[in-house]
């Protein structure tokens, strides 16, 4: 994981940073209220000790951030794909971070109120990048170099090691047909690194491929994590739960072993960051190697 050298435009004070999409934001001192549309910003500003001025997912109350005391963080109303623009300007932001796929749209919204940078990481290199980034553009940059570089160090004591990896698959989904998460998520990448990941997809960093019960029976990893996905109301039942009266379900060998865990869809799927990530392994390598030391 390395750090490309951050732009910096001819003022000594202003700091000047592209984005996934392309288009260059430009400050002319670090951030210190920055709104957070996606949970990589919520993750990073976590890591550097700075509560975001308001933010749209619940990231900051759970235990695993702020908890409590994230109640004082204001929440950005809407959707997660139309965040209220009246929320985010009540915020004062001097910089909206958001996720590219989902809140370009927002960027005409927020001309007059602030700029909006856009992330979206390929692989914890991709993190590494874009968290450097966030860290530059609220003048913590050194900051956030040493925390990609403990990870890295965590990652290679923990699993440079391990010759006997276990395979693994992360899936989410219905009854009737699995999402398969790829190694070309921050999540997953470390995954991998610990672990045979049993699933290569050649699409784009951002596309997630779905297959039949009877595709991840070909596949039978040794050890299945299920993220169990709900967008309404209700909390949905768990996937595990779903699946159980499955046939096909019941022939795969993780099922048999009982090894299949289900896992945070809100960590493991939507935060993106360091914070997030070593926090993914905590919880996978015990149960990938319960017998390790």
């Amino acid at each position: 994981m390395a750090f490309p050298a951050g732009a910096q435009s001819p003022s000594a004070s202003a700091i000047s940073e592209t984005d996934v999409t392309g288009t260059t934001v430009t400050l002319e001192a670090p951030a210190t209220n920055v709104v957070c549309l996606t949970g990589m910003c919520t993750d990073t500003l976590f890591v550097l000790g700075q509560e975001p001025a308001a933010a749209l997912d619940l990231l900051q109350v759970r235990p695993l951030y702020w908890g409590a005391a994230g109640t004082s963080i204001p929440v950005i109303g809407g959707s997660f794909f139309e965040p209220s623009l009246e929320d985010i300007a009540a915020a004062k932001p001097d910089v909206v971070i958001g996720l590219a796929g989902v809140h370009d749209g927002v960027r005409e919204g927020l001309v007059t109120i602030a700029p909006l940078f856009l992330v979206n990481p390929d692989g914890l290199d991709g993190m590494a990048d874009q968290v450097g980034q966030i860290g530059r553009l609220v003048g913590k940059g050194p900051a956030v170099e040493t925390a990609v570089a403990d990870l890295e160090a965590r990652i290679e004591a923990d699993c440079g090691s391990i010759e006997d990896r276990r395979s693994t698959l992360v899936v989410f989904g219905s009854d009737t047909n699995v999402g398969v998460d790829i190694m070309r998520t921050p999540m997953i990448d470390a995954l991998a690194r610990c672990a045979d990941y049993a699933f290569t997809f050649e699409g784009g960093p951002h596309e997630y491929p779905t297959f039949s019960l009877e595709q991840l029976l070909a596949i039978d990893p040794e050890v299945i994590f299920v993220e169990t996905v709900g967008f309404g109301a209700e909390p949905p039942v768990d996937l595990t739960v779903q699946y159980a009266e499955n046939p096909i379900w019941s022939e795969l060998q993780a099922v048999r072993n009982g090894d299949v865990h289900e896992v945070s869809f809100e960590i493991w799927g939507t935060t993106r960051g360091i914070h997030g990530v070593s926090s993914v392994l905590d919880e996978a390598l015990p149960l990938l190697y319960p017998d390790a030391p």
